[in-house]
């Protein structure tokens, strides 16, 4: 007799376990009908155990135990997947069900009755980490050659890539030449997911599988390896409660299937190469030690100083002189001009969206703000939908309130605002302003909402004769096939973040804009990244990591530490009791408490930083006292275990 955990597949799939018996034994990850109330059910055996090893527990269960219905035939998950999503659960202090939901394809619980599933294999091969820091064309040709001997051993390979525009890229690359290699990701019909699938579970050849991270348990004959392309990129992390990093889900899930698994990227994250200090893992080939080569970045200091002493008539004529903020220096025009004249394909990196991030009073010092949320205004603008006119407004981006911008100051009712920052929109009035016969598009969250939109603005790009200039953020990159030219016009704005991630994500960003430019990269910068990253200038990656982890180590942040960040909305009136509830709550952890605003004024949302030493809470080993704590918290309280920002 055997006692089951089960996770019902229903639309509560976010559940914890259910627990009935069983008069047989039952493999992990089997497919079986049980009684919920007065219904019938079909769920998923996660855990299994017999009824002699726990008397005591059944003895004292205030409830009674049922039987399950019917066994059937089909294993839909493998036993490793179950073991990675307990031990994900643990660390995320979430529940089986949430895990199993963001780490399994979609289509496969909606259809987990009428889908085809293999038996799967024990794995050939043992768990190892390997590290490889390469470019981009030398990791895919690594990619070509390994997949090479992976087929001449009668073994199957699967690259995780973080965005489906990245697997479809690598895919084309790869598919030449090579029979048996498949692509699998979100973005794909029910009809192309259940094909691959089908496909896959049938196959008793090798293969090779290149898909986002949420595949990660498809089946392939004799799987030996799994690599994790592009291992700097932050969009690994989902954006969903309970906010896995999916590239830890592929580290678990490597382990438990005594799997090959490569970390691979142009520079290596801070958490990835430390394993390799630690001899935890392996370098393929000797790391870069240069990431960038002499001319690989051109850096255009933005930063204007006197050269030599000014007079007080000079100093006097500096400020009757109307000065007019451009964010393009002369070098970047007259690039952008030479470009041009040779019809290329011209890419223009801006961080933030809008016209201006931020609408300061010359005359009072404040800034312009929402009266609803109390947060600063940033400036757009928008065509209307009937006239077609062109109208500047101003946006609340937390809360999505939008009103017509006005001129006049909200507190000293003077008419002198500013526009400050950098943003998408000023760009490109600049950019059209400068070159009108230029074709030039923005491609952000706010001006393309619809993959058409964005396909008709990619398709521009790439068929038009003439030369094409997009203006556009991280949205941008992916969608681009190529680029010709690439220039970042400002990462200032990155350093005023409150995160432990800046550097290594600058790092990402230029490295993947440079090796897709054709052209070496122009970085605009005021000064601030030579001197806070000097990586970017001297291109040398080893005083970069060791001062990084050198830093990470003294101030406790991953991979030396685990970082925990609780954020709760209250109305303010609440602030003095919730405030005392969480500092007394978790005093044990030593928690740095601070406050930001909410989307509503009324409301203040505390924000509670715990940097916790990993015999207090790791992937292996959970505090009790904390677990509790962080389980007990209402659908309300957003939980990130490291994230990519504190704030």
């Amino acid at each position: 007799m055997q006692i089951l955990q089960v996770i019902p597949i229903t639309k509560s799939i976010t559940t914890e376990v259910l627990t009935y018996f069983s008069a047989k034994e039952v493999p992990l990850g089997t497919l079986v009908t049980v009684p919920l109330r007065k219904k019938e059910i079909q769920a998923i055996v996660v855990q299994s155990e017999s009824v002699v090893n726990m008397k005591s527990q059944l003895r004292g269960a205030n409830y009674q135990i049922r039987n399950i219905l019917k066994v059937h035939d089909k294993q839909v998950f493998s036993p490793a997947l179950l073991q990675t999503a307990e031990s994900i659960k643990n660390f995320y202090a979430s529940t089986t069900g949430q895990i199993l939901k963001q780490i399994t394809p979609s289509f496969v619980l909606d259809t987990i009755e009428t889908l085809e599933y293999p038996i799967r294999e024990e794995s050939i091969a043992n768990y190892r980490q390997l590290l490889l820091q390469r470019t981009y064309d030398e990791r895919t040709s690594y990619y070509k050659t390994l997949i090479r001997e992976h087929q001449f051993q009668k073994e199957s390979l699967h690259i995780l890539c973080p965005t489906i525009e990245s697997c479809t890229a690598l895919f084309e690359v790869l598919k030449k030449n090579n029979q048996h290699i498949y692509l699998f990701h979100s973005g794909m019909t029910k009809k192309q997911s259940r094909t691959t699938y089908t496909t896959l579970a049938r196959l008793d050849v090798p293969s090779v599988l290149v898909s986002t991270p949420g595949c990660i348990d498809m089946y392939q004959y004799r799987r030996k390896t799994i690599i994790i392309e592009d291992e700097s990129s932050e969009y690994y992390r989902t954006v969903s409660a309970p906010y896995l990093d999916m590239r830890l889900v592929a580290q678990e899930y490597a382990g438990h299937s005594q799997l090959t698994l490569v970390w691979a990227a142009s520079a290596l994250r801070p958490e990835s190469y430390s394993l390799y200090v630690d001899n935890q893992a392996d370098s393929i080939e000797p790391l870069n030690k240069r990431i960038f080569k002499t001319g690989d970045i051109t850096i255009i200091n933005q930063h204007s100083h006197k050269t030599k002493k000014q007079t007080d008539a000079e100093r006097i004529q500096d400020l009757e002189t109307k000065k007019v903020f451009s964010s393009l220096s002369q070098e970047v025009v007259a690039k952008i001009k030479k470009s041009i004249l040779q019809k290329q394909r011209i890419f223009l990196f801006v961080h933030r969206k809008g016209l201006a991030p931020n609408i300061v009073c010359n005359d009072c010092g404040n800034i312009a703000c929402s009266p609803e949320s109390g947060l600063p205004y940033s400036l757009y603008i928008k065509t209307h939908p009937t006239t077609k006119i062109k109208e500047r407004i101003f946006v609340c981006t937390m809360t999505g309130e939008s009103i017509p911008a006005f001129d006049v100051c909200q507190f000293c009712h003077g008419y002198s605002l500013v526009q400050m920052g950098i943003g998408t929109e000023r760009v490109y009035e600049e950019i059209t302003e400068l070159f009108p016969k230029t074709t030039t598009h923005i491609i952000d969250s706010t001006h393309v909402t619809t993959k058409k939109a964005l396909g008709a603005i990619v398709d521009d790009y790439t068929k038009k004769k003439g030369a094409v200039i997009i203006i556009g953020t991280h949205k941008a990159i992916s969608a681009l096939p190529y680029i010709d030219q690439a220039i970042i016009v400002s990462l200032d704005s990155y350093f005023s973040r409150m995160s432990y991630n800046t550097y290594p994500e600058i790092l990402s960003l230029v490295t993947t804009l440079q090796e897709r430019s054709s052209e070496p990269l122009f970085l605009q910068s005021r000064n601030i990244t030579e001197k806070s990253l000097p990586i970017v200038h001297t291109g040398l990656y080893p005083p970069y990591i060791e001062e990084e982890l050198q830093k990470r180590k003294a101030f406790n942040y991953p991979p030396y530490a685990t970082v925990c960040v609780i954020k709760r909305t209250v109305p303010k009136y609440t602030i003095k009791k919730e405030y005392a509830f969480l500092r007394d709550s978790f005093k044990k952890f030593n928690p740095h408490i601070m406050t930001h605003p909410a989307h509503k004024k009324t409301m203040v949302t505390l924000i509670v930083l715990l940097q916790l030493e990993h015999h207090t809470w790791s992937i292996r080993q959970q505090d009790s006292t904390l677990d509790l704590l962080l389980r007990g918290f209402d659908r309300n309280t957003i939980i990130h275990f490291n994230p990519k920002d504190i704030i």
